[in-house]
């Protein structure tokens, strides 16, 4: 007999950046926002988002689809740690914002440089031959910076080409074609930040510099991720990148979405695995096909508080809207599933997995805002035992109870001095949610919505209960969930006892 189809299927790296591009495109999820980076006339655009969000998948399939959509284009793809000025051998005093600036357009004029000499297969052995003068960078002005480079590359060719008769007639070739545009894409810019004025002043120039390039020069595109609330930060610190505001799309993941992310992933196995596909009639929508595909690997609906919701807004839920986040989940409850004699993936494999899965996700968390405050995870595993959902009031006794008076943290830098301090951190963070109960249901709100919840003595926040998301539930042994448990472990017991009677 064969085996259910959750044993082979398989879900796809967790990471955008390890797969080939072309794989990537047979399964990735377009976004609005995502098409809209590829318009060559949008100059700039920078995509903010948490991590495991999907920024380093977006910037692997913008480097896919630039080359399809604009095969003209030369196409620079990098990542943050690669432009650090140690990569260029910069050694230079930088004092004034003007110099950072200045130091920014030399970098993305050397990596453009790089990837002309590899164009015309020159290797180049010394990163200072690939550097910019500053001189020279007010004689690129209302030039195409191809164009600009190239020109570049002409006369100083004998000095790195060991053939250069080979390099000149390549160069030469590129110059009788139309100018072209360089799209530079660059993942996690922000990947070494750590929050002191040093670090925002560098980060928060490279924006400035690839406007001033954006407006001196022609043929310029640049998409850079980074995180959101290293943004914040910046933006808070920066007030000239008001003018950037435009520019900045934070990536969101809607329920839908999800659906559409397992129905991909799935799909795009289905011939290779040799699966018959599922009977689609004509009057399906297209959330009901992509359900069908879905439902070849997991129950339907599952059991979520009261209420019954499609295993996917389970996962959507649990993973806190990050697809790397679904994946790993996906692939914990598929190992815990072989195990057993299940045809498919159920909420069972969830629970049994949830505590293991928790782990991660908190060592995730302190990794993404350790640059904020260095004793997050003391602030995390202060809520151990604690109940899942408490008032404001009984959540700042908690908070001073476990953590403030027994840990002195700073936040940004600053030493914090009251627990209300401490809570609007792990609000912003992610790690608690506001929660509003009314007739028939309950709305849940994150600091992405409503930024100034827990940021004052006198204000209640609407009576705002606070819940810890259900992601750190398990890991921390939370009060109310385990009795949850407990309690249906009696009720299934004694079921159990009373059918053998």
């Amino acid at each position: 007999m064969a085996k259910p189809l959750f044993h082979r299927i398989d879900f796809g790296n967790e990471a955008g950046d390890d797969v080939d591009p072309a794989e990537l495109t047979t399964y990735f999820v377009e976004q609005d926002l995502f098409n809209d980076m590829l318009d060559r006339k949008k100059k700039i655009a920078v995509a903010v988002a948490k991590k495991g969000v999907g920024k380093s998948a977006l910037i692997q399939w913008l480097s896919h689809q630039v080359k399809v959509k604009h095969p003209d284009s030369l196409v620079v793809k990098c990542r943050g740690a690669d432009v650090t000025r140690s990569q260029f051998n910069l050694q230079t005093k930088l004092e004034s914002p003007n110099d950072y600036i200045r130091d920014w357009m030399i970098r993305i004029c050397a990596i453009a440089n790089r990837r002309l000499a590899s164009e015309f297969d020159i290797a180049l052995t010394d990163d200072r031959m690939t550097l910019v003068e500053t001189a020279e960078l007010d004689g690129f002005k209302q030039k195409n910076l191809v164009s600009a480079l190239t020109s570049r590359f002409t006369k100083i060719l004998d000095k790195f080409s060991p053939t250069p008769s080979k390099a000149v007639n390549e160069v030469e070739l590129l110059k009788r074609l139309e100018p072209r545009d360089l799209w530079i894409l660059i993942d996690d810019l922000d990947a070494t930040f750590q929050n002191t004025p040093e670090e925002c002043l560098a980060i928060s120039t490279f924006f400035s510099a690839c406007r001033y390039l954006a407006q001196d020069v022609k043929g310029l595109v640049v998409r850079v991720t980074m995180r959101a609330n290293v943004w914040a930060v910046i933006r808070r610190f920066d007030e000239s990148l008001d003018k950037l505001d435009q520019y900045v799309h934070e990536i969101k993941w809607q329920e839908s979405d999800f659906r559409r992310l397992l129905y991909r992933r799935i799909m795009s196995q289905i011939d290779e695995l040799q699966i018959p596909h599922p009977t689609i009639h004509t009057r399906d929508t297209q959330a009901q096909i992509e359900e069908k595909y879905i439902n070849l690997v997991f129950v339907p609906t599952v059991e979520w508080g009261d209420k019954k919701i499609h295993i996917y807004q389970l996962i959507y839920t649990l993973s806190y809207h990050r697809p790397r986040w679904a994946i790993q989940l996906c692939k914990l409850m598929q190992k815990e599933a072989v195990r057993g004699s299940d045809t498919l993936l159920t909420r069972g494999h969830v629970d049994a997995v949830w505590g293991d899965y928790g782990l991660k996700r908190i060592a995730d968390l302190v990794a993404e805002h350790k640059h904020q405050c260095k004793q997050v995870e003391e602030l995390i595993n202060g809520f151990r035992g604690a109940e899942r959902e408490m008032s404001r009031d009984k959540l700042i006794v908690w908070i001073k109870n476990h953590i403030t008076n027994h840990v002195n943290p700073f936040i940004n830098g600053i030493a914090i001095t009251t627990p209300l301090e401490v809570a609007h951190l792990l609000y912003e963070i992610g790690f608690i949610v506001a929660r509003s109960d009314f007739s028939g249901g309950y709305e849940h709100y994150s600091f992405e919505i409503m930024p100034d919840f827990l940021s004052s003595r006198t204000n209640d926040d609407f009576g705002m209960s606070w819940e810890i998301h259900p992601c750190y539930r398990e890991a921390l042994d939370i009060v109310k969930l385990n009795t949850a448990k407990k309690d249906k472990m009696v009720r299934d017991r004694r079921a159990a006892k009373h059918r053998m009677q």
